[in-house]
């Protein structure tokens, strides 16, 4: 019994991967794309997709241990925005080191020094830094609200 009750969670576990690194992967291969575009780059950025995908599994990863040592509580009464909004930032925070740790280990990865490639992440410009944390934690509040939601109403149900 137990090791069925073991088995299922590892497999919940892994369902909820999956479904994060979806949800992660679709919006960072449209931001790639939009980016690319943007550029007016030539091709398709299949590497770059590739990395995008790489990022969110990464990201899901990292944001599932998250929950798991700091997890939601809910209780009656309590505002939804209470309860998400300070994680939101905790999680932004964890997505954000991770894109500047990719590009810091893509310019070693080149051969560059630590400083020189830190100075690469967003062209080195704080305001574009500021809009891509803003993007990723609109990307981050519909799925805590959502997460948040469905065990709010599966714990009063």
């Amino acid at each position: 019994m137990a090791q069925e009750t073991m088995g299922q969670r590892i497999v919940g576990e892994a369902k909820k991967a999956l479904r994060l690194t979806l949800y992660f992967g679709f919006w960072f291969s449209a931001l790639t794309l939009l980016t690319h575009e943007i550029l007016q780059q030539h091709g398709l950025p299949f590497a770059h997709w590739g990395l995008a995908w790489i990022k969110a599994a990464l990201c899901a990863k990292f944001i599932l241990i998250g929950q798991a040592f700091y997890p939601m509580r809910h209780s009656d009464g309590s505002d939804l925005w209470r309860i998400v909004l300070p994680r939101s930032f905790v999680y932004l925070g964890v997505v954000f080191s991770l894109n500047v740790l990719e590009v810091v280990v893509e310019g070693l990865f080149h051969g560059e020094r630590f400083v020189d490639a830190l100075q690469h992440f967003a062209n080195g410009n704080p305001v574009y830094a500021f809009a891509l944390a803003w993007v990723y934690w609109l990307i981050l509040v519909p799925y805590l609200l959502m997460g948040s939601l469905d065990r709010y109403v599966n714990n009063r149900a």
